[in-house]
Parts: structure tokens; C-alpha cells; sequence
């Protein structure tokens, strides 16, 4: 039972201020709203104050303001890598005491208002937890559908959660008519699988790495580009990223391969970590993605005690699917129109391996 009567017509959706940021700490601390979210019930308002005033880039965050008191926010972040940005990220919450009277209804127009006609936006996606079901119906009142289901995705309320990954869709498809073919693979080097030592990766492999990253099959099947400059390879490599596991593939001292992981820093996801690898076309199929994903999932298992490790991987690349599936891990769903790049708009599948 809702404590307050709403009359829509006095409510007003406007761009988030600083100075809401006493009403905005007002519903994500209540009880009933943070088992929805992912912060933690102890979250201080300095956080929320903090997180007011700081700008994103992308970030389009709303309010709806009932007679001078925020009852609900929403935000949309477009994405800002290049081969994502006709994609978003939606967000929302709404205080209990308004549930069910239209304030979300009202949030999400104006929210999707932004993404259709100002952003441009082809693809908008959220997670929602799968007993959330008043949510989900908002969510499929506005054209969202369920693209799959992650198991395990955060801790809350004394036991894990699973989520689903909605998303909508909009305008006419943002790709070619046609996706062009993937490009050739290079001659195959000659080497044997004791040669190749697996490492954690060193400022020095910024120039091998370069030539990693900027390789048209291994831009097609990751986010990078190929344009990539070797300073922003030196940025990347140099830097030390709380939570961060790399490793690299060596051969005859050259480094060939890559293999990342990132365990989150959310209390109630430690649990939780997403890789990413890479390997050079030239050496590809010789076994040197199976000892990466090995020792990053020694590390996974038994160091970091990682219970969710999580990966996206296109759908035209079914080389890596089976990789990943042989060390355990189990497709969840499928993001449709996902990724841009080498002439096509890739799905891609997002897989995980529960421990």
C-alpha cells in the first residue's frame, strides 16, 4: 500500500540537480529498494552527495520531482567505446511510498525520449533481478525483452541473485545490408607448446601488444580498433587497475597472446570477476588460448576464490565458443545488435562458468 497519493499532473521530469542528492540517498537506503540495486543497505550520504556531483560523459540522469521532493530517478549512459556507441544503459529507481502511480511510466518516456530522439540510440539495455517481476512488466510495457538470464550475478539479502539482461531495440537495423566477410588469416607459425610461457604481462610488452591490439581479426573479435596508437598501448599496459589479472603468451620471447580478469570491487559481487583474451591469427589453433584460459582460471579458482567468472564473445566466432564452453562455460543469452566493427553489427553471446 502506497503512503502517498500521486497526482501525475504534479509531477515534473527534469534533469538532476546536486542538491537532490538528500531525496536520491532517501531511496536507495530504504531497505525495500537497496535488496533491488547493488549498493549496500550501510551506504553513506556522503557517497550518494559524491556521486550527485560528479559528471560522466554519456550520462543523462533525470528526476521526478513531486511538489519539490524527488520520489524517482532515472538515468541513461550511452556508451562511449566507439564500436558501442549506438548502444546505452538504463537505470531507475522510484521511492516505495510511490510505487505503483505511474512515476515509473513517467520516468522511463522521458528517459527513452532521450535515447530515440537525441541520442540516436539503436540498442538500450538494463538488468533487472529475476523476482523484480513488477519491474520486468515495466520493463516489457516499453518494448524491453529478456535476452538471458545471469546466474549468480550479485549477493543481497543473505543469498545470491540471478538477473535477467532485457534490452530494446530501435529504428531499423544500424548495420549493412550485407556484413562483410571476415579478413584471411596470416601463415601459421611454427612452434612447439613448450615453447610458449605463460607470464604476467610487463611494461616492456607495450610494442607486441601494439601489434596485438591493432590486428584487423583480432579488432574484429574483441572492442578494439585498429587504428589504435602505440601511446594508448602504453597507457593500457602501464596502467595498474585496482582488481585487475593479466596475463601474457610468449613465444621465443615475443609476446603473442593475452588473457585479462577483472574481479569487481562491489562488495556484494566480489564474487564476481569478467575476463577478456586475445591471441595473434598467426597463432591461432595451436593451443595457446587453452593454457591462458588454464592459468587465468587457476587464478580464478584457487587464489582470488572467484565463484562467477563472465565473458562476452561475438557470435560469429565460433572458434572462441568452444573454447570457452570446454572450460565450462555455459551461454546465458545472446546481446542482439551489440558490437560494430570490420563492416558488421555483431551479437554477441555472454557466457559464464559458476564454480
Amino acid at each position: 500500500m502506497s503512503h502517498l497519493l500521486i497526482d501525475l499532473n504534479d509531477v515534473t521530469i527534469r534533469p538532476f540537480r546536486p542538491e537532490d542528492a538528500a531525496d536520491q540517498y532517501g531511496i536507495v537506503s530504504h531497505p525495500s529498494v537497496a535488496v533491488l540495486l547493488q549498493q549496500v543497505p550501510s551506504m553513506e550520504l556522503a557517497e550518494t552527495e559524491q556521486w550527485a556531483e560528479k559528471e560522466q560523459s554519456g550520462r543523462h540522469r533525470l528526476a521526478a520531482d513531486w511538489n519539490g521532493r524527488v520520489i524517482g530517478a532515472i538515468n541513461i549512459s550511452q556508451y562511449m567505446r566507439p564500436r558501442l556507441m549506438h548502444g546505452g544503459r538504463l537505470g531507475m529507481m522510484v521511492h516505495p511510498d510511490a510505487w505503483g502511480q505511474g512515476v515509473g511510466s513517467r520516468l522511463m518516456e522521458a528517459a527513452l525520449n532521450i535515447a530515440d530522439n537525441w541520442l540516436n540510440l539503436s540498442r538500450v539495455e538494463l538488468e533487472v533481478y529475476t523476482h523484480n517481476e513488477s519491474a520486468i512488466h515495466l520493463y516489457e510495457k516499453f518494448g524491453f525483452e529478456r535476452e538471458g538470464m545471469r546466474r549468480k550475478v550479485i549477493f543481497g539479502n543473505g543469498r545470491f541473485l540471478d538477473d535477467y539482461v532485457m534490452a530494446r531495440l530501435h529504428g531499423r537495423f544500424p548495420g549493412p545490408d550485407q556484413p562483410a566477410p571476415a579478413p584471411k588469416p596470416p601463415p601459421l607459425a611454427d612452434f612447439s607448446p613448450e615453447e610458449v610461457i605463460i607470464r604476467p604481462m610487463r611494461h616492456a610488452d607495450t610494442e607486441d601488444m601494439y601489434e596485438l591490439f591493432q590486428h584487423p581479426l583480432v579488432a574484429r573479435t574483441t572492442l578494439q580498433l585498429p587504428s589504435q596508437e602505440i601511446n594508448a598501448t602504453k597507457k593500457r599496459v602501464e596502467a595498474q587497475i585496482k582488481g585487475g589479472h593479466r596475463l601474457v603468451a610468449e613465444v621465443k620471447g615475443k609476446v603473442v597472446g593475452n588473457i585479462s580478469m577483472f574481479q569487481s570491487d562491489n562488495p556484494r559481487s566480489q564474487h564476481k570477476a569478467a575476463m577478456g583474451m586475445m591471441v595473434h591469427p598467426a597463432y591461432w589453433g595451436k593451443g595457446i588460448g587453452s593454457q591462458l584460459m588454464a592459468a587465468i582460471i587457476d587464478l580464478a579458482d584457487n587464489w582470488l576464490n572467484v565463484q562467477r567468472l563472465e565473458l562476452e564473445v561475438n557470435v560469429d566466432n565460433p572458434a572462441a565458443v568452444r573454447l570457452y564452453h570446454k572450460f565450462g562455460f555455459e551461454i546465458e543469452g545472446t546481446k542482439r545488435w551489440h558490437a560494430f566493427g570490420d563492416g558488421r553489427l555483431a551479437d554477441s553471446h555472454f557466457m559464464a562458468r559458476i564454480r
